[in-house]
């Protein structure tokens, strides 16, 4: 059985390639504000680009490149200023590390695999950057105990939607993405006659 890092050979990637790409534009779009989803509020399947992203491509290709463009397309779309602000300073790293796991994991982890390491990504990126708002913001409505911080992160702010509600939205965009991009990978894998990710075992032992 040939070794999942010879992936380039199988060229399945470009149906994977064009979901990214849909969905960088659709990232510049939304921050330009031509783009609205109130009803989808955090609808962004950005922890899925960074790392199922990463996640089926070759290990030719670096872990660091969906990460920069995620920073080159908010700098593109907002200005220098706000990917430099203090919350993106803390988002950024959060993309970078989902993505060297994944580029870690390349060929090691099935369908089922690869679904539960972005919704843990998800999850701990929630809480993370929640609690660097919780503990930085010096217009916070939260107190600095552990009570403002569950707050901070189940029910939010009085007057505004709450925190459980974008969790709910950023781990079912970010799955469902997960699954485009698989399924993409998979269905070119096939066309083209090449080895496709499995539900569970990996590509290769």
């Amino acid at each position: 059985m040939s070794s999942p890092d010879s992936r380039p050979a199988s060229r399945a990637f470009l149906l994977p390639l064009a979901l990214i790409i849909a969905a960088a534009a659709f990232r510049w779009a939304k921050l330009k504000g031509y783009v609205t989803l109130e009803v989808f509020e955090n609808f962004t399947p950005w922890m899925a680009l960074a790392f199922t992203g990463t996640l089926v491509f070759s290990k030719r290709v670096p872990f660091m490149l969906i990460p920069l463009l995620l920073v080159l397309i908010d700098a593109a779309a907002t200005g220098l200023h706000s990917v430099l602000h203090w919350e993106m300073l803390a988002v950024y790293p959060c993309f970078a590390i989902a993505a060297l796991l994944a580029s870690r994991k390349r060929g090691q982890m099935g369908l089922l695999g690869s679904l539960l390491g972005v919704a843990a990504c998800s999850l701990v990126f929630y809480f993370f950057t929640n609690t660097v708002s919780w503990l930085s913001n010096p217009v916070s409505a939260y107190s600095r105990d552990l009570a403002g911080w569950l707050q901070a992160v189940t029910t939010g702010e009085p007057g505004h939607l709450p925190s459980w509600f974008f969790l709910r939205n950023s781990l079912m965009s970010d799955l469902g993405f997960s699954l485009l991009l698989l399924a993409a990978y998979n269905t070119e894998a096939a066309f083209r006659q090449q080895q496709r990710i499995p539900l569970r075992q990996p590509l290769a032992a």
